[in-house]
Protein backbone atom coordinates (compact mmCIF):
# COMPACT_ATOMS: atom_id res chain seq x y z
CA UNK A 1 0.00 0.00 0.00
CA UNK A 2 1.18 3.54 -1.13
CA UNK A 3 1.24 6.02 1.32
CA UNK A 4 2.69 9.25 -0.94
CA UNK A 5 0.76 12.08 -0.87
CA UNK A 6 -1.14 13.22 -3.77
CA UNK A 7 -1.06 16.50 -6.18
CA UNK A 8 -2.58 19.14 -4.16
CA UNK A 9 -5.47 19.64 -7.33
CA UNK A 10 -8.48 17.55 -6.12
CA UNK A 11 -10.91 15.85 -8.74
CA UNK A 12 -13.96 16.93 -6.94
CA UNK A 13 -17.44 15.63 -8.79
CA UNK A 14 -20.72 17.33 -8.72
CA UNK A 15 -21.70 14.01 -6.76
CA UNK A 16 -20.04 10.68 -6.10
CA UNK A 17 -22.46 9.55 -8.21
CA UNK A 18 -20.83 10.46 -10.83
CA UNK A 19 -17.92 8.23 -9.82
CA UNK A 20 -19.39 5.13 -8.29
CA UNK A 21 -23.30 5.27 -10.13
CA UNK A 22 -24.04 1.62 -9.04
CA UNK A 23 -24.34 3.32 -4.90
CA UNK A 24 -27.74 3.31 -5.75
CA UNK A 25 -27.98 -0.20 -6.54
CA UNK A 26 -25.78 -1.01 -3.19
CA UNK A 27 -27.30 1.58 -0.95
CA UNK A 28 -30.63 -0.16 -0.40
CA UNK A 29 -28.91 -3.33 0.47
CA UNK A 30 -27.57 -1.71 3.52
CA UNK A 31 -30.81 0.27 4.66
CA UNK A 32 -30.91 1.31 8.50
CA UNK A 33 -32.83 -1.59 10.19
CA UNK A 34 -36.48 -0.73 11.39
CA UNK A 35 -34.77 -1.82 14.91
CA UNK A 36 -33.48 1.25 15.09
CA UNK A 37 -36.44 3.44 14.95
CA UNK A 38 -35.82 6.95 16.11
CA UNK A 39 -32.67 6.22 17.95
CA UNK A 40 -29.28 8.40 17.46
CA UNK A 41 -26.20 6.86 17.05
CA UNK A 42 -23.90 8.90 18.58
CA UNK A 43 -20.23 8.12 18.00
CA UNK A 44 -18.55 8.33 21.62
CA UNK A 45 -14.69 8.25 23.10
CA UNK A 46 -15.29 4.24 21.87
CA UNK A 47 -16.73 5.18 18.46
CA UNK A 48 -20.50 3.46 17.68
CA UNK A 49 -21.69 1.08 20.16
CA UNK A 50 -25.05 -0.79 20.64
CA UNK A 51 -26.60 -4.43 19.94
CA UNK A 52 -25.20 -6.15 17.09
CA UNK A 53 -28.23 -7.12 15.34
CA UNK A 54 -28.63 -3.44 14.17
CA UNK A 55 -25.40 -2.14 13.02
CA UNK A 56 -25.19 -3.20 9.60
CA UNK A 57 -25.95 -0.10 7.71
CA UNK A 58 -23.35 1.28 10.23
CA UNK A 59 -20.50 -0.76 9.29
CA UNK A 60 -21.07 -0.38 6.01
CA UNK A 61 -21.42 3.52 6.00
CA UNK A 62 -18.06 3.63 8.04
CA UNK A 63 -16.52 1.52 5.79
CA UNK A 64 -17.21 4.05 3.34
CA UNK A 65 -15.96 6.63 5.54
CA UNK A 66 -12.86 4.98 6.41
CA UNK A 67 -12.00 5.33 3.30
CA UNK A 68 -12.94 8.78 2.70
CA UNK A 69 -10.52 9.85 5.58
CA UNK A 70 -7.57 7.73 3.84
CA UNK A 71 -7.92 10.11 0.51
CA UNK A 72 -8.48 13.33 2.46
CA UNK A 73 -5.05 12.53 4.70
CA UNK A 74 -3.27 10.59 2.18
CA UNK A 75 -2.27 8.49 4.36
CA UNK A 76 -3.66 4.81 5.81
CA UNK A 77 -6.73 5.00 8.33
CA UNK A 78 -8.19 2.23 10.26
CA UNK A 79 -11.50 0.55 11.23
CA UNK A 80 -11.34 -1.98 14.43
CA UNK A 81 -14.49 -3.90 15.31
CA UNK A 82 -15.44 -4.10 18.69
CA UNK A 83 -17.46 -2.98 21.84
CA UNK A 84 -14.69 -3.25 23.61
CA UNK A 85 -16.19 -4.05 27.47
CA UNK A 86 -19.76 -4.18 26.53
CA UNK A 87 -21.55 -7.68 26.89
CA UNK A 88 -21.11 -10.31 23.87
CA UNK A 89 -24.36 -9.25 22.28
CA UNK A 90 -23.27 -5.86 21.32
CA UNK A 91 -20.70 -5.10 18.20
CA UNK A 92 -19.37 -1.43 17.47
CA UNK A 93 -16.70 0.24 15.44
CA UNK A 94 -13.58 2.86 16.29
CA UNK A 95 -12.12 4.65 13.46
CA UNK A 96 -8.55 4.76 13.84
CA UNK A 97 -6.73 7.84 12.05
CA UNK A 98 -3.35 8.22 10.01
CA UNK A 99 -1.65 8.92 12.97
CA UNK A 100 -2.79 5.50 15.33
CA UNK A 101 -4.60 7.79 17.78
CA UNK A 102 -8.33 7.81 17.56
CA UNK A 103 -10.83 9.21 14.79
CA UNK A 104 -10.01 13.57 14.68
CA UNK A 105 -13.18 15.14 16.74
CA UNK A 106 -14.01 17.34 13.68
CA UNK A 107 -14.68 13.99 11.60
CA UNK A 108 -17.31 12.50 14.44
CA UNK A 109 -19.83 14.37 13.61
CA UNK A 110 -19.14 13.08 9.86
CA UNK A 111 -19.52 9.58 11.24
CA UNK A 112 -22.71 10.43 13.24
CA UNK A 113 -24.86 12.12 10.27
CA UNK A 114 -23.54 9.09 7.90
CA UNK A 115 -24.70 6.43 10.34
CA UNK A 116 -28.06 8.17 10.92
CA UNK A 117 -28.70 9.04 7.75
CA UNK A 118 -31.91 7.74 5.63
CA UNK A 119 -31.11 5.70 2.47
CA UNK A 120 -31.73 7.84 0.46
CA UNK A 121 -29.88 11.35 1.89
CA UNK A 122 -26.52 9.09 2.08
CA UNK A 123 -25.49 10.08 -1.21
CA UNK A 124 -25.79 13.50 -0.14
CA UNK A 125 -23.62 13.28 2.99
CA UNK A 126 -21.16 11.90 1.61
CA UNK A 127 -21.16 14.27 -1.35
CA UNK A 128 -21.03 17.72 1.60
CA UNK A 129 -18.02 15.38 3.46
CA UNK A 130 -16.19 15.46 -0.39
CA UNK A 131 -16.85 19.03 -1.06
CA UNK A 132 -16.23 19.87 2.78
CA UNK A 133 -13.34 18.76 2.78
CA UNK A 134 -11.94 18.94 -0.85
CA UNK A 135 -11.62 15.50 -0.93
CA UNK A 136 -9.95 14.07 -4.11
CA UNK A 137 -12.04 11.06 -4.96
CA UNK A 138 -9.72 9.58 -7.58
CA UNK A 139 -6.86 9.42 -4.91
CA UNK A 140 -6.41 6.06 -3.48
CA UNK A 141 -7.56 5.00 -0.14
CA UNK A 142 -6.31 2.77 2.15
CA UNK A 143 -7.77 1.22 4.63
CA UNK A 144 -6.67 -1.89 7.80
CA UNK A 145 -9.40 -3.69 9.09
CA UNK A 146 -9.33 -5.83 12.75
CA UNK A 147 -11.82 -7.25 14.74
CA UNK A 148 -12.12 -9.08 18.20
CA UNK A 149 -13.85 -12.64 19.25
CA UNK A 150 -17.34 -11.79 18.92
CA UNK A 151 -19.73 -14.06 17.13
CA UNK A 152 -21.15 -11.13 14.59
CA UNK A 153 -17.66 -9.36 14.73
CA UNK A 154 -16.86 -11.25 11.28
CA UNK A 155 -19.61 -10.36 9.30
CA UNK A 156 -19.64 -6.49 10.63
CA UNK A 157 -15.98 -6.78 9.34
CA UNK A 158 -17.20 -7.85 5.80
CA UNK A 159 -20.22 -5.52 5.77
CA UNK A 160 -17.51 -2.79 6.43
CA UNK A 161 -14.97 -3.78 3.84
CA UNK A 162 -17.84 -4.40 1.24
CA UNK A 163 -18.28 -0.46 2.38
CA UNK A 164 -14.81 0.38 2.06
CA UNK A 165 -14.78 -1.25 -1.56
CA UNK A 166 -17.77 0.54 -3.28
CA UNK A 167 -15.24 4.04 -2.60
CA UNK A 168 -12.04 2.41 -4.44
CA UNK A 169 -10.59 1.38 -1.22
CA UNK A 170 -7.75 -0.78 -0.91
CA UNK A 171 -8.43 -3.10 2.47
CA UNK A 172 -6.21 -5.48 4.15
CA UNK A 173 -7.58 -7.66 6.69
CA UNK A 174 -5.58 -8.67 9.65
CA UNK A 175 -7.74 -10.38 11.23
CA UNK A 176 -8.15 -11.17 14.89
CA UNK A 177 -6.00 -8.51 16.89
CA UNK A 178 -6.59 -6.35 19.64
CA UNK A 179 -7.95 -2.61 18.97
CA UNK A 180 -4.48 -1.71 20.09
CA UNK A 181 -2.65 -3.54 17.76
CA UNK A 182 -4.28 -2.40 14.94
CA UNK A 183 -3.46 1.66 16.33
CA UNK A 184 0.25 0.65 16.38
CA UNK A 185 -0.09 -1.11 12.60
CA UNK A 186 -1.30 2.40 11.36
CA UNK A 187 0.83 4.46 12.86
CA UNK A 188 4.31 1.85 12.30
CA UNK A 189 3.25 2.48 8.30
CA UNK A 190 2.21 5.62 8.00
CA UNK A 191 5.13 6.92 10.05
CA UNK A 192 8.19 7.85 7.78
CA UNK A 193 10.74 6.57 10.38
CA UNK A 194 8.97 3.50 10.64
CA UNK A 195 7.72 2.19 7.42
CA UNK A 196 8.40 -1.29 6.10
CA UNK A 197 9.75 -1.42 9.22
CA UNK A 198 10.55 -4.09 11.54
CA UNK A 199 7.73 -3.55 14.11
CA UNK A 200 4.80 -3.17 11.02
CA UNK A 201 3.51 -6.55 11.46
CA UNK A 202 1.93 -8.50 14.05
CA UNK A 203 5.63 -10.78 14.62
CA UNK A 204 7.30 -7.04 14.49
CA UNK A 205 4.87 -5.76 17.50
CA UNK A 206 5.83 -8.67 19.50
CA UNK A 207 9.25 -8.60 19.07
CA UNK A 208 9.65 -4.19 19.49
CA UNK A 209 7.93 -5.22 22.99
CA UNK A 210 10.04 -8.13 24.07
CA UNK A 211 13.29 -6.22 22.90
CA UNK A 212 12.26 -3.14 25.08
CA UNK A 213 10.71 -5.79 28.24
CA UNK A 214 14.48 -7.39 27.69
CA UNK A 215 16.32 -4.12 27.36
CA UNK A 216 14.58 -2.72 30.97
CA UNK A 217 15.22 -5.76 32.99
CA UNK A 218 18.77 -6.39 31.82
CA UNK A 219 20.30 -5.07 35.17
CA UNK A 220 18.09 -8.30 36.70
CA UNK A 221 20.07 -11.73 37.04
CA UNK A 222 18.63 -14.22 34.76
CA UNK A 223 18.29 -16.89 37.49
CA UNK A 224 15.88 -14.76 39.49
CA UNK A 225 13.60 -13.73 36.18
CA UNK A 226 13.47 -17.58 35.90
CA UNK A 227 12.63 -18.25 39.78
CA UNK A 228 9.71 -14.96 39.65
CA UNK A 229 6.12 -15.94 40.36
CA UNK A 230 4.16 -15.92 37.37
CA UNK A 231 1.78 -12.91 36.67
CA UNK A 232 -1.92 -14.54 35.98
CA UNK A 233 -3.89 -12.59 33.30
CA UNK A 234 -7.19 -12.62 33.59
CA UNK A 235 -8.23 -12.08 29.69
CA UNK A 236 -12.16 -10.99 30.05
CA UNK A 237 -12.68 -14.34 27.89
CA UNK A 238 -11.08 -12.06 24.81
CA UNK A 239 -9.00 -11.41 21.75
CA UNK A 240 -6.11 -10.50 24.42
CA UNK A 241 -6.01 -14.28 25.47
CA UNK A 242 -5.43 -15.23 21.60
CA UNK A 243 -2.54 -12.48 21.16
CA UNK A 244 -1.33 -12.74 25.04
CA UNK A 245 -0.60 -16.30 24.40
CA UNK A 246 1.67 -15.38 21.60
CA UNK A 247 3.21 -12.58 23.09
CA UNK A 248 3.97 -14.84 25.78
CA UNK A 249 5.73 -17.94 24.23
CA UNK A 250 8.45 -15.15 22.57
CA UNK A 251 9.04 -14.11 26.27
CA UNK A 252 9.94 -17.36 27.60
CA UNK A 253 11.78 -17.47 30.97
CA UNK A 254 11.97 -13.58 30.99
CA UNK A 255 8.46 -13.61 32.09
CA UNK A 256 6.38 -16.14 33.09
CA UNK A 257 2.66 -15.61 32.01
CA UNK A 258 -0.77 -17.91 32.90
CA UNK A 259 -3.90 -16.86 30.84
CA UNK A 260 -7.24 -17.26 32.45
CA UNK A 261 -10.96 -16.27 31.02
CA UNK A 262 -9.95 -17.19 27.41
CA UNK A 263 -12.62 -17.23 24.80
CA UNK A 264 -12.99 -21.00 24.70
CA UNK A 265 -14.17 -21.15 28.30
CA UNK A 266 -16.65 -18.43 29.28
CA UNK A 267 -18.64 -15.33 27.66
CA UNK A 268 -17.03 -12.89 26.60
CA UNK A 269 -16.29 -9.88 29.48
CA UNK A 270 -19.08 -11.60 31.65
CA UNK A 271 -18.06 -11.16 35.42
CA UNK A 272 -14.68 -10.47 34.15
CA UNK A 273 -12.15 -7.99 32.70
CA UNK A 274 -11.07 -4.71 33.64
CA UNK A 275 -13.78 -3.16 33.29
CA UNK A 276 -15.76 -5.53 35.90
CA UNK A 277 -12.49 -5.55 38.49
CA UNK A 278 -12.87 -1.80 38.57
CA UNK A 279 -16.38 -1.06 38.36
CA UNK A 280 -17.50 -4.03 40.39
CA UNK A 281 -14.55 -3.70 42.76
CA UNK A 282 -14.86 -7.37 42.47
CA UNK A 283 -12.28 -10.44 41.83
CA UNK A 284 -13.04 -11.90 38.34
CA UNK A 285 -14.71 -15.33 37.66
CA UNK A 286 -11.78 -17.46 37.95
CA UNK A 287 -9.80 -16.16 40.60
CA UNK A 288 -10.45 -17.38 44.19
CA UNK A 289 -9.26 -16.01 47.36
CA UNK A 290 -8.48 -19.73 48.83
CA UNK A 291 -6.26 -20.53 45.73
CA UNK A 292 -4.68 -17.62 44.62
CA UNK A 293 -3.57 -15.71 47.87
CA UNK A 294 -0.44 -14.26 47.34
CA UNK A 295 -0.65 -14.31 43.69
CA UNK A 296 -0.15 -11.43 41.15
CA UNK A 297 -2.59 -10.92 38.88
CA UNK A 298 -4.04 -8.12 36.06
CA UNK A 299 -7.25 -8.23 33.77
CA UNK A 300 -7.68 -6.53 30.17
CA UNK A 301 -10.51 -5.74 28.86
CA UNK A 302 -12.92 -7.62 25.74
CA UNK A 303 -10.40 -6.16 23.29
CA UNK A 304 -7.33 -5.56 25.24
CA UNK A 305 -6.58 -1.59 25.31
CA UNK A 306 -7.47 -1.67 29.49
CA UNK A 307 -5.78 -3.16 32.44
CA UNK A 308 -6.27 -3.34 36.06
CA UNK A 309 -3.92 -5.46 38.44
CA UNK A 310 -5.26 -6.93 41.43
CA UNK A 311 -3.93 -9.42 43.90
CA UNK A 312 -5.47 -11.39 47.15
CA UNK A 313 -3.62 -10.84 50.48
CA UNK A 314 -2.18 -13.20 52.93
CA UNK A 315 -5.71 -12.94 55.01
CA UNK A 316 -7.52 -13.27 51.84
CA UNK A 317 -8.61 -10.15 50.98
CA UNK A 318 -9.20 -8.68 47.34
CA UNK A 319 -7.48 -5.67 46.05
CA UNK A 320 -7.50 -3.27 42.98
CA UNK A 321 -4.62 -1.65 41.33
CA UNK A 322 -6.30 0.76 39.13
CA UNK A 323 -5.58 3.04 36.38
CA UNK A 324 -4.71 5.94 38.85
CA UNK A 325 -1.94 3.61 40.44
CA UNK A 326 -0.14 2.61 37.10
CA UNK A 327 -0.06 6.36 36.40
CA UNK A 328 1.64 7.08 39.45
CA UNK A 329 4.19 4.07 38.99
CA UNK A 330 5.29 5.05 35.50
CA UNK A 331 5.13 9.12 36.70
CA UNK A 332 7.81 8.11 39.31
CA UNK A 333 9.98 6.04 36.81
CA UNK A 334 9.87 9.15 34.23
CA UNK A 335 11.30 11.14 36.95
CA UNK A 336 13.63 9.49 38.53
CA UNK A 337 15.24 8.70 35.32
CA UNK A 338 14.82 13.09 33.62
CA UNK A 339 16.46 13.60 37.26
CA UNK A 340 19.44 11.62 36.89
CA UNK A 341 20.12 12.61 33.60
CA UNK A 342 19.53 16.29 34.49
CA UNK A 343 16.76 16.80 32.43
CA UNK A 344 13.84 17.86 34.55
CA UNK A 345 14.11 21.18 33.83
CA UNK A 346 14.09 20.78 30.40
CA UNK A 347 11.62 18.29 29.63
CA UNK A 348 8.50 18.51 30.86
CA UNK A 349 6.48 16.02 32.63
CA UNK A 350 2.79 15.53 33.33
CA UNK A 351 0.25 13.40 34.34
CA UNK A 352 -3.71 13.98 33.20
CA UNK A 353 -6.03 12.85 35.40
CA UNK A 354 -9.90 13.32 35.59
CA UNK A 355 -12.13 14.51 38.28
CA UNK A 356 -12.62 10.70 39.17
CA UNK A 357 -8.60 9.53 39.68
CA UNK A 358 -8.80 9.15 43.23
CA UNK A 359 -7.53 11.75 45.69
CA UNK A 360 -4.52 10.12 47.35
CA UNK A 361 -3.48 9.30 43.46
CA UNK A 362 -3.15 13.10 43.46
CA UNK A 363 -1.45 13.82 46.75
CA UNK A 364 0.86 11.14 45.73
CA UNK A 365 2.26 12.95 42.29
CA UNK A 366 2.41 16.65 44.19
CA UNK A 367 3.87 15.35 46.88
CA UNK A 368 6.59 13.69 44.24
CA UNK A 369 6.88 17.27 42.67
CA UNK A 370 4.90 15.39 39.33
CA UNK A 371 2.60 18.02 37.35
CA UNK A 372 -0.84 17.05 37.36
CA UNK A 373 -3.68 18.40 35.04
CA UNK A 374 -7.15 17.71 34.85
CA UNK A 375 -9.09 16.61 31.92
CA UNK A 376 -13.33 16.45 30.95
CA UNK A 377 -14.18 12.49 31.65
CA UNK A 378 -13.40 10.38 28.69
CA UNK A 379 -10.03 9.04 26.86
CA UNK A 380 -9.67 11.25 24.16
CA UNK A 381 -9.80 14.00 26.29
CA UNK A 382 -7.11 13.11 28.65
CA UNK A 383 -4.80 11.96 25.41
CA UNK A 384 -5.16 15.91 23.99
CA UNK A 385 -4.75 17.38 27.24
CA UNK A 386 -1.32 14.96 27.38
CA UNK A 387 0.37 16.28 24.58
CA UNK A 388 0.67 19.94 26.73
CA UNK A 389 3.87 18.06 27.98
CA UNK A 390 6.97 16.42 26.63
CA UNK A 391 6.42 13.71 28.58
CA UNK A 392 2.23 12.87 28.86
CA UNK A 393 1.19 10.34 30.72
CA UNK A 394 -2.59 9.55 31.52
CA UNK A 395 -4.96 6.78 32.90
CA UNK A 396 -8.54 7.13 33.22
CA UNK A 397 -9.48 4.61 36.18
CA UNK A 398 -10.31 2.13 34.34
CA UNK A 399 -7.15 1.31 33.20
CA UNK A 400 -7.47 3.08 29.99
CA UNK A 401 -4.14 4.86 29.40
CA UNK A 402 -0.53 5.38 28.05
CA UNK A 403 2.37 7.25 27.86
CA UNK A 404 3.65 9.50 25.21
CA UNK A 405 6.60 11.37 24.13
CA UNK A 406 7.19 13.79 21.84
CA UNK A 407 9.94 13.18 18.76
CA UNK A 408 11.64 16.32 19.75
CA UNK A 409 12.50 14.24 23.27
CA UNK A 410 13.22 10.99 21.74
CA UNK A 411 15.69 12.69 19.26
CA UNK A 412 17.21 14.75 21.99
CA UNK A 413 18.17 11.11 23.89
CA UNK A 414 19.68 10.13 21.11
CA UNK A 415 22.14 12.43 20.48
CA UNK A 416 22.97 12.12 24.43
CA UNK A 417 23.58 8.63 23.41
CA UNK A 418 27.21 9.02 22.30
CA UNK A 419 28.04 11.93 24.66
CA UNK A 420 27.52 10.00 28.17
CA UNK A 421 30.38 8.36 29.76
CA UNK A 422 28.54 8.13 33.49
CA UNK A 423 27.42 4.79 33.92
CA UNK A 424 24.23 5.63 36.30
CA UNK A 425 23.35 8.08 33.43
CA UNK A 426 23.77 5.47 30.30
CA UNK A 427 21.73 3.65 32.38
CA UNK A 428 18.94 6.11 32.78
CA UNK A 429 19.01 6.82 29.09
CA UNK A 430 18.92 2.73 27.79
CA UNK A 431 15.27 2.54 30.26
CA UNK A 432 14.23 5.57 29.27
CA UNK A 433 14.32 4.80 25.28
CA UNK A 434 13.33 1.32 25.89
CA UNK A 435 10.46 2.68 28.00
CA UNK A 436 9.71 4.92 24.99
CA UNK A 437 9.92 1.51 22.61
CA UNK A 438 8.00 -0.51 24.87
CA UNK A 439 4.62 1.75 25.80
CA UNK A 440 2.09 2.24 22.67
CA UNK A 441 2.47 5.83 21.67
CA UNK A 442 -1.04 6.16 19.78
CA UNK A 443 -3.73 4.50 22.54
CA UNK A 444 -4.11 2.28 25.94
CA UNK A 445 -2.50 -1.01 25.37
CA UNK A 446 -2.98 -3.50 27.98
CA UNK A 447 -0.65 -5.74 26.72
CA UNK A 448 2.40 -2.89 26.70
CA UNK A 449 1.07 -1.74 29.85
CA UNK A 450 1.44 -4.69 31.40
CA UNK A 451 4.92 -5.40 30.31
CA UNK A 452 5.68 -2.16 31.56
CA UNK A 453 4.20 -2.26 34.91
CA UNK A 454 6.22 -5.65 35.31
CA UNK A 455 9.55 -4.61 34.45
CA UNK A 456 9.29 -1.55 37.08
CA UNK A 457 8.36 -4.11 39.83
CA UNK A 458 11.44 -6.26 38.62
CA UNK A 459 13.51 -3.05 39.09
CA UNK A 460 12.40 -2.08 42.23
CA UNK A 461 12.41 -5.75 43.08
CA UNK A 462 9.24 -5.17 44.46
CA UNK A 463 5.65 -7.33 45.42
CA UNK A 464 2.32 -6.15 44.19
CA UNK A 465 1.72 -5.60 47.75
CA UNK A 466 4.51 -3.23 47.94
CA UNK A 467 3.36 -1.18 44.76
CA UNK A 468 0.20 -0.94 46.34
CA UNK A 469 1.63 0.14 49.46
CA UNK A 470 2.81 3.42 47.51
CA UNK A 471 -0.38 5.64 48.40
CA UNK A 472 -3.52 4.39 50.11
CA UNK A 473 -6.92 5.14 48.00
CA UNK A 474 -9.29 7.46 49.79
CA UNK A 475 -12.74 5.51 50.62
CA UNK A 476 -14.66 6.81 47.28
CA UNK A 477 -18.77 6.13 46.34
CA UNK A 478 -20.40 6.72 42.85
CA UNK A 479 -23.99 7.45 42.28
CA UNK A 480 -26.25 8.61 39.72
CA UNK A 481 -29.38 10.77 39.95
CA UNK A 482 -32.61 10.71 37.23
CA UNK A 483 -33.67 14.00 36.26
CA UNK A 484 -35.95 15.38 33.74
CA UNK A 485 -33.15 17.31 32.04
CA UNK A 486 -29.80 16.87 32.01
CA UNK A 487 -29.15 19.76 30.56
CA UNK A 488 -29.53 21.99 33.13
CA UNK A 489 -26.33 20.70 34.67
CA UNK A 490 -23.41 22.87 33.80
CA UNK A 491 -19.66 22.32 35.50
CA UNK A 492 -16.55 23.95 34.31
CA UNK A 493 -14.37 22.26 31.63
CA UNK A 494 -13.09 19.31 33.69
CA UNK A 495 -16.08 18.49 35.60
CA UNK A 496 -14.47 19.01 38.82
CA UNK A 497 -17.50 22.07 40.13
CA UNK A 498 -20.64 22.11 39.28
CA UNK A 499 -21.86 26.41 37.86
CA UNK A 500 -24.97 25.33 37.56
CA UNK A 501 -28.00 25.38 38.82
CA UNK A 502 -26.42 28.13 41.12
CA UNK A 503 -28.36 26.26 43.98
CA UNK A 504 -26.94 23.22 43.11
CA UNK A 505 -23.01 24.52 42.98
CA UNK A 506 -24.17 26.39 46.47
CA UNK A 507 -25.12 22.95 48.01
CA UNK A 508 -22.67 20.76 46.42
CA UNK A 509 -19.97 23.66 48.02
CA UNK A 510 -21.41 23.54 51.28
CA UNK A 511 -21.55 20.04 51.97
CA UNK A 512 -18.11 19.07 50.99
CA UNK A 513 -17.12 21.89 52.98
CA UNK A 514 -18.60 20.17 56.21
CA UNK A 515 -17.70 16.67 55.55
CA UNK A 516 -14.32 17.03 56.82
CA UNK A 517 -10.70 16.85 55.68
CA UNK A 518 -9.47 15.44 52.19
CA UNK A 519 -13.47 15.35 51.62
CA UNK A 520 -14.62 15.51 47.77
CA UNK A 521 -17.33 15.45 45.45
CA UNK A 522 -18.58 16.10 42.29
CA UNK A 523 -21.67 16.00 39.97
CA UNK A 524 -21.85 15.73 36.27
CA UNK A 525 -24.36 14.73 34.01
CA UNK A 526 -24.31 11.60 31.96
CA UNK A 527 -23.42 11.40 28.35
CA UNK A 528 -26.19 9.20 27.51
CA UNK A 529 -29.43 9.17 29.88
CA UNK A 530 -30.89 12.04 31.95
CA UNK A 531 -29.20 11.16 34.86
CA UNK A 532 -26.15 13.34 37.15
CA UNK A 533 -23.23 11.37 37.64
CA UNK A 534 -22.44 11.92 41.93
CA UNK A 535 -18.80 11.06 42.87
CA UNK A 536 -17.72 11.70 46.42
CA UNK A 537 -14.29 10.86 48.40
CA UNK A 538 -13.86 11.33 52.17
CA UNK A 539 -11.43 10.12 54.81
CA UNK A 540 -13.64 7.18 55.73
CA UNK A 541 -16.44 4.91 53.48
CA UNK A 542 -19.26 5.89 56.09
CA UNK A 543 -18.01 9.55 55.34
CA UNK A 544 -17.91 8.99 51.53
CA UNK A 545 -20.95 7.18 51.92
CA UNK A 546 -22.95 10.00 53.80
CA UNK A 547 -21.23 12.91 51.47
CA UNK A 548 -22.24 10.78 48.31
CA UNK A 549 -26.10 10.66 49.26
CA UNK A 550 -26.46 13.80 50.74
CA UNK A 551 -25.04 15.61 47.09
CA UNK A 552 -27.53 13.22 45.13
CA UNK A 553 -30.35 14.83 47.22
CA UNK A 554 -29.56 18.21 46.40
CA UNK A 555 -29.21 17.06 42.61
CA UNK A 556 -32.77 15.54 43.23
CA UNK A 557 -33.79 19.14 44.97
CA UNK A 558 -31.96 21.67 42.65
CA UNK A 559 -31.98 19.94 39.28
CA UNK A 560 -35.55 18.38 38.56
CA UNK A 561 -35.41 15.24 39.85
CA UNK A 562 -37.65 12.62 38.65
CA UNK A 563 -39.65 10.15 41.47
CA UNK A 564 -38.82 10.47 45.35
CA UNK A 565 -35.11 11.89 46.54
CA UNK A 566 -32.33 8.86 46.93
CA UNK A 567 -32.72 7.66 49.30
CA UNK A 568 -30.48 4.72 48.98
CA UNK A 569 -27.19 3.94 46.58
CA UNK A 570 -28.05 3.41 42.39
CA UNK A 571 -25.36 1.41 40.83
Amino acid sequence: MSTTAASPAAAIPASILEKVPRLMDELPKHSKPAALGDKVLSYGTAGFRDNADILGSTFHRMGMLAVLRSKKEHKITGLMVTASHNAAPDNGVKLVDADGGMLAQSWEKYAMQLANANTEKVVEVLDTIIRTEKIDVDQTGNIFIARDTRVSSEHLSELAREGALLLGGNVLDFGLQTTPQLHHFIRMWNHEQYNKGDWASEAGYYNMLVDAFKQLTSGVDQKKLEMRTPLYVDCAHGVGAIQLAKLAKDLGDMLHIEIRNTPEDGELNFECGAEHAQKARKHPAGFSRDADRGKRACSLDGDADRVVFHYFDVQGEWHLLDGDKIACLFAGFFAEKLKTLELASEISLGVVQTAYANGAAYNYLKANNVQVAMAKTGVKYCHHKALDYDIGIYFEANGHGTVMMKDHVVDRLHKMESTLTDEKKKYALANITAAHQLINQAVGDALSDALFVEALLIQHDWSIAQWDAIYQDLPSRQTKVKIADRTVVKTTEDETAATAPEALKAAVESLVASAGPNARAFVRPSGTEDAVRVYAEAETQEGADALALAVAKAVHEHAGGIGDAPSAFVA
